[in-house]
């Protein structure tokens, strides 16, 4: 850690804690004249009389509620308002009564009122405040800046999460606190001593392992009686909760590879037991597949390599055949500490339930010599020693390596400019450093007091290099990093311009092109802009684009906030859907974008991108062979399956609007007006209990919500909902398809509805069709959502002007959507 760290943190935290503390006054006016007299004048009638005074009723002084401010204390009672008339609680029975009409009135106002109040106290101004990198352009900025590969390294791991809402970029959501300074200095010491842990030309190495594998403690017992050892097999897929045998370490392989690099790793393997004879309740499992062997690293240093571990992508995956032992070979990057470990990709969900269900629904299928055992203990060895449970089993493990590597390194060639570093090449290092690091050009008192702060480490008896190492820590913690430039006019602003194209489009630091533009002064050109905007939507960086902005706008990133059942959906975990999921979206919406096609064609295509466990889930699985499973290609649905293609078909979006046990068409209509239609309903009366379905199946929800819906102030909202819900219904909480609420086939699932302007539909293809003509509405919020990814604020009702003067040239050709995100980059919004 640095020894000047108490300096740079109260430097840090006074620039930091001095942002944007008045962002808003809450007692500002709330623009709403008629609103604010309509619901004074119902206050006065009904209310006031018994909420005034001393000793008001229900301590709730209305008299003294000031309807034209929006504080906090005057939003937190006018909810109370506002529920206790939508629950007819209030007037009381022996006091006056509005007229129905009334009271629909006056909650009406009073909300529009409340909706004006939180909107003013979320205003910024139009401005976009104070607004630091968060945790995914900081991992992706440090990648760059420092040349290292983030495989299997993510300095941000131990950052608190970003705010809570849905667009990681919003400023003034945005949270500072000690902790997370102190992870800006950990993750910058890890950073650094990274990208310079080889210092001189790796030699290749050979490991050889064979007759002396160790299974997890709770499989060791039959594996040694079973096979003394001699193989390493693999049970569970690797995302179980409770996994046994579902990675495969080498026990022998204590400390990992030693260097960073390209490994060969080979492995002698087999499937076993494809041809089982237990049920499919005893073995969930689908034989049907060919086994999918797969590597994912484990990091030595944390010890515990037969369980799940932080950061463990998959790094190849190869379909074993049965028979004789083959060879299999993988070429795989390793990081140093980092061993190989192997897994049964489409193996066993709950091998450990597995034993004692084999045992009661298959006891006469196994050998008679073991039928008898009791104990999970001692029916798990039995079951490993004489029972035909479906397996890989590996025999022999060969790695050598590193078979490539560059030399000078990434690293080095991006730091010291080639091998090593002079000390005068000291400043001229320093300055292209923190140039990149700040995205502008360094100024030259900046550039003296880092030079002063690397010969202090000097003096202190640093080397060279690790003196110019401590520096580049320095300048990580440094509060011209960690936050963007303020887009001030001068010339700075071209900086600030292309900080926030690259930001939006790239999700990282702006490339050296970019950076050249800014310094000329050019990039405002609007052909140079636009030029730019094009180049960075057609390179490899337009798929980082599109799973972050994706992750916000669709809210993918709570998936797995809301677990689905396991016992229910194992073939969810079994076939990683948490992760193909949003693969299947980021892979449709970059198609969409890169054929420049309408907007409205994200919910009326009839086609996507899957891989074989998707397919299987759609039931199309002959669309994409098991010879390449884990592969994503272009699916068709004409005549496969109704409803499917576009965003409202997919997994993801099924599984993000639910909440991981069953469905609500409340809740999945909510989430379609606020993420597909752009027109949110408040939140209803604190009061109101949820709807849940009948499970006894004498009322089925559309029954529920049909007598919810009888109350007028209810149905205002749910006439909106419920129809978009309904059509959604089809599909349970992970995706899959069905005709019915119940196993029992006694509550069948109606997708028919209508939309509050009279048009009708029965299920989600016809809503979908219903949607598009609508375009207009769609694609409007989807020019604000875009804009708030991109300027790091909400956007406002101020902001509907400029809105509308994006779309207005685009609508004869339907939005399309890559013309609508040059739009928005050369709008005046995101210019300024």
């Amino acid at each position: 850690m640095l020894s000047s760290q108490s300096r740079w943190m109260t430097f840090f935290s006074c620039f930091v804690l001095a942002g944007p503390l008045t962002v808003f006054s809450p007692l500002e006016a709330v623009e709403h004249p008629s609103a604010v007299d309509a619901g004074r004048t119902f206050l006065e009638q009904y209310c006031v009389d018994c909420h005034q005074g001393a000793e008001p009723a229900g301590q709730r002084d209305l008299e003294g509620l000031d309807l034209s401010k929006s504080s906090f204390d005057n939003q937190l009672l006018l909810q109370e308002v506002i529920d206790q008339l939508t629950l007819k609680s209030m007037p009381p029975e022996d006091g006056e009564q509005p007229l129905s009409n009334e009271r629909l009135d006056a909650i009406r106002h009073l909300t529009d009122l409340l909706q004006g109040m939180r909107q003013q106290t979320q205003s910024t101004g139009g401005r976009t405040l104070l607004r630091r990198l968060n945790q995914r352009e900081y991992r992706n900025t440090v990648r760059d800046l420092l040349g290292i590969d983030m495989t299997m390294f993510d300095p941000s791991f131990e950052f608190p999460r970003d705010a809570p809402e849905s667009f990681d970029t919003i400023g003034d959501a945005q949270v500072m606190s000690a902790h997370l300074l102190e992870s800006y200095f950990k993750a910058a010491e890890k950073s650094v001593d990274r990208a310079f842990e080889v210092s001189q030309f790796p030699e290749e190495q050979k490991w050889h392992f064979a007759g002396d594998f160790y299974q997890q403690a709770e499989l060791a017992s039959g594996h040694r009686k079973a096979f003394d050892n001699r193989y390493l097999c693999l049970y569970d897929h690797p995302f179980n909760d409770k996994i046994e045998g579902g990675y495969g370490p080498l026990s022998n392989f204590k400390q990992g590879v030693p260097i960073t690099g390209i490994y060969e790793v080979r492995v002698l393997a087999k499937n076993m037991h494809q041809d089982s004879p237990y049920s499919s309740r005893a073995m969930k499992i689908d034989l049907e597949e060919p086994f999918r062997l797969g590597i994912r690293p484990g990091d030595t240093r944390i010890e515990d390599m037969v369980h799940r571990q932080p950061i463990q992508p998959l790094l190849g995956e190869q379909l074993v055949q049965g028979g004789d032992f083959r060879w299999y070979e993988f070429q795989v990057h390793l990081d140093r500490g980092f061993a190989p470990r192997f897994t049964f990709e489409n193996g066993h969900h709950d091998f450990r339930g597995m034993v004692g269900r084999l045992y009661r629904y298959d006891k006469d299928k196994l050998p008679e010599n073991i039928r008898g055992e009791k104990g999970i203990f001692l029916q798990r060895i039995a079951l490993i020693q004489h029972a035909q449970i479906p397996h890989i089993r590996i025999s022999e493990v060969q790695i050598r390596g590193p078979i490539r590597y560059d030399w000078p390194n990434r690293s080095q060639s991006v730091l010291l400019g080639g091998e090593s570093l002079s000390e005068e090449d000291v400043p001229d290092r320093v300055r292209k450093f923190a140039s990149r690091a700040f995205r502008r050009n360094v100024q030259t008192a900046e550039l003296q007091s880092l030079l002063a702060f690397w010969q202090t480490r000097r003096d202190m008896g640093q080397s060279v290099e690790n003196a110019f190492q401590d520096t580049l820590k320095a300048i990580l913690c440094s509060p011209d990093f960690l936050y963007f430039q303020p887009s001030e006019s001068g010339s700075q602003s071209d900086f600030a311009l292309a900080e926030r194209l690259a930001y939006f489009l790239t999700s990282t630091m702006p490339d050296e092109h970019l950076l050249r533009l800014a310094e000329a002064g050019s990039l405002r050109q609007d052909a140079v802009l636009l030029a730019e905007t094009r180049r960075l939507l057609n390179g490899d960086a337009a798929g980082v684009f599109a799973a972050d902005f994706l992750d916000s706008w669709l809210e993918l990133r709570s998936l797995g906030s809301m677990p689905p059942d396991e016992s229910d959906f194992w073939f969810y975990y079994a076939a990683n859907l948490e992760s193909d999921g949003p693969r299947e979206t980021q892979l449709f919406f970059r198609d969409t974008l890169k054929r420049n096609r309408p907007v409205a064609e994200l919910l009326s295509a009839r086609h996507s991108f899957v891989n074989r466990d998707l397919a299987k889930l759609y039931g199309i699985k002959d669309q994409v062979p098991a010879a390449t499973a884990h592969e994503f290609r272009r699916v068709n649905f004409d005549g496969l399956a109704e409803g499917r293609g576009g965003l409202l078909g997919q997994a993801s979006v099924h599984t993000v609007s639910a909440n991981g046990i069953d469905t609500s068409p409340v809740v999945r209509g909510v989430w379609m007006l606020k993420n597909i239609l752009g027109t949110p309903t408040p939140p209803p009366p604190d009061d109101v209990p949820a709807i849940d379905p009948d499970v006894r199946g004498a009322k089925t929800i559309r029954d529920l919500l049909d007598k919810h819906r009888q109350s007028d102030t209810c149905n205002q909202c749910h006439r909106k909902i419920d129809p978009l819900g309904f059509a959604l219904e089809a599909y349970d909480a992970i995706g899959r398809e069905r005709r019915f609420y119940d196993r029992q086939g006694t509550q069948r699932i109606d997708t028919a509805s209508e939309l509050p302007g009279g048009a009708k539909f029965d299920g989600l293809s016809e809503l979908k069709t219903l949607l598009a003509e609508r375009q207009e509405f769609f694609a409007r919020n989807l020019a604000g959502k875009l804009l708030t990814h991109a300027l790091g604020r909400r956007i406002e009702p101020s902001d509907r002007a400029a809105i509308d003067g994006i779309l207005e040239p685009l609508a004869p050709q339907g939005y399309p959507l890559a013309s609508l995100i040059e739009a928005v980059v050369l709008s005046d919004l995101f210019r300024n």
